[in-house]
């Protein structure tokens, strides 16, 4: 089995995800914190700011899945320099130095989340529009990725997700749903299909009236097993019951593009 390396591997997605990658990977799992391990894991506690640390975590892995970063709509631009550009640029580096051979990274739907939620049937060819210091900071670990994909790798696939709760809260949530075995799937054709080189695909399940058509995801494969409408939360919202203020409910980003960005300055 190749070695997978996982950051953020204690957070909510990262240890959702974990059953299924065991399934097809060794884990090296990469947090702040320390991780209580199953069998075919091990893990390294440390800063993936610091240089030295980020070069030992990499070597000897066949791949990386990034799911790190700081996020939310109150994130301060400053916040977000060391875990989401820094720590993005040096993991690149070192799995080019270490000849990775994939690249998977997690981006957001919030890289265009400024866009009002009418403005196109499909938002997926559209140009970056980020709705928070966040979401400009995945639109720079997009080009990153791609600047070394296309500069002798490693290769890399950007999944930009949606929303993965484990039932969807409302209906903006509902049109950028994925569930943890779709994202899982995503993730295994980045890290195995032979076509990826420089990809980037969205991470959504099925689901009524989607922002995202994800046609290439579809091209290299992707069949979602799971439709948003099947996990609606008991306390889920239609839009007119979402605060049309703060909610964000009439853009792509929601509550991201709803907050003042001069605000978290």
């Amino acid at each position: 089995m190749k070695t997978l390396l996982v950051t953020g591997a204690a957070g909510l997605v990262g240890t959702a995800l974990r059953p299924l990658l065991r399934e097809h990977y060794r884990l090296r799992l990469v947090d702040l914190q320390a991780i209580a391990l199953q069998e075919g894991e091990e893990t390294m506690a440390g800063d993936l700011c610091d240089s030295a640390f980020v070069q030992k975590a990499v070597a000897g892995v066949d791949a990386v899945l990034h799911l790190a970063c700081v996020h939310g709509p109150a994130a301060r631009f400053e916040s977000t320099l060391g875990p989401n550009y820094q720590a993005t640029l040096q993991l690149l580096e070192a799995s080019h130095r270490h000849g990775v051979q994939r690249f998977v990274f997690a981006s957001s739907h919030h890289v265009l989340g400024q866009y009002p939620a009418d403005a196109a049937e499909f938002f997926d060819s559209l140009p970056p529009a980020p709705d928070s210091y966040y979401g400009m900071s995945k639109v720079f670990g997009e080009a990153a990725c791609a600047s070394y994909a296309l500069r002798g790798g490693p290769a890399a696939l950007v999944i930009r997700i949606g929303n993965a709760d484990a039932q969807v809260g409302d209906a903006r949530r509902l049109r950028i749903w994925v569930s943890i075995r779709d994202l899982a799937q995503l993730i295994r054709i980045g890290l195995e299909h032979p076509e990826v080189v420089n990809e980037i695909v969205y991470g959504v399940s099925e689901s009524p009236r989607p922002f995202f058509a994800n046609l290439r995801a579809r091209e290299l494969g992707y069949r979602p097993q799971d439709n948003a409408a099947d996990f609606l939360a008991s306390g889920y919202l239609d839009h007119d019951a979402m605060d049309p203020k703060t909610s964000g409910r009439d853009h792509v980003g929601g509550a991201y593009a709803a907050a003042s960005l001069a605000s978290v300055l």
